[in-house]
């Protein structure tokens, strides 16, 4: 027979694990003004003052919820010299997931939303992706390509440009790809 902390632990992770993912849902379509506490935690299914036990607070829950999503870990493992291509196969594989860039923009008008999502994603992705391009400029060319990504998902998914319903298959898509890696290339001359 297996001991109850170890069956407890394995629901709080499946509990937390839940919690995160409503969050993330919600924060990303509805923003963080009009997400409550109760409405995240009926969606993951669990009594709402899981939320106080997990994360101390809808704010903890917000940045508990930001920082694994805006992790950019994934994207800086692959093979430099295609770095365009994985960013974009990422974007474009991503399409049903509820993206880290509509939580940010969501929440931009709550004060302390607004302050979390500046912090996180200077320390979670302009930062590591400045390091991991170096010199020369690593942090002007991180904050570019935050910005062309920001752009693209912006006139993709938020704000639907029509002539981009398509991008798959596109000649934009092949434009992203090569703008990406050429930022990216700049270090390397």
């Amino acid at each position: 027979m297996e001991p109850k902390t170890s069956t407890r632990q394995r629901d709080a992770e499946r509990t937390r694990a839940a919690l995160l993912t409503a969050a993330r849902t919600l924060f990303s379509t509805r923003g963080f003004a009009n997400t409550g506490v109760r409405d995240v935690a009926e969606l993951a299914g669990v009594n709402s003052s899981l939320v106080g036990r997990y994360f101390g607070s809808k704010q903890g829950l917000y940045r508990a919820t930001l920082e694994l999503v805006l992790d950019i870990t994934p994207m800086l493992q692959g093979d430099r010299r295609r770095f365009g291509k994985t960013v974009v196969s990422l974007f474009l594989g991503a399409e049903d997931a509820p993206g880290p860039l509509a939580m940010l923009i969501l929440s931009a008008a709550d004060p302390e939303a607004y302050a979390t999502s500046v912090e996180l994603l200077r320390k979670k992705a302009i930062e590591p992706l400045a390091r991991w391009l170096g010199p020369p400029d690593g942090e002007g060319r991180a904050a570019r390509l935050n910005i062309l990504w920001s752009g693209f998902l912006i006139s993709w998914k938020l704000l639907p440009i029509q002539q981009l319903t398509e991008v798959r298959h596109s000649s934009t898509r092949r434009w992203l790809e090569a703008e990406i890696q050429a930022i990216v290339d700049e270090g390397e001359t």
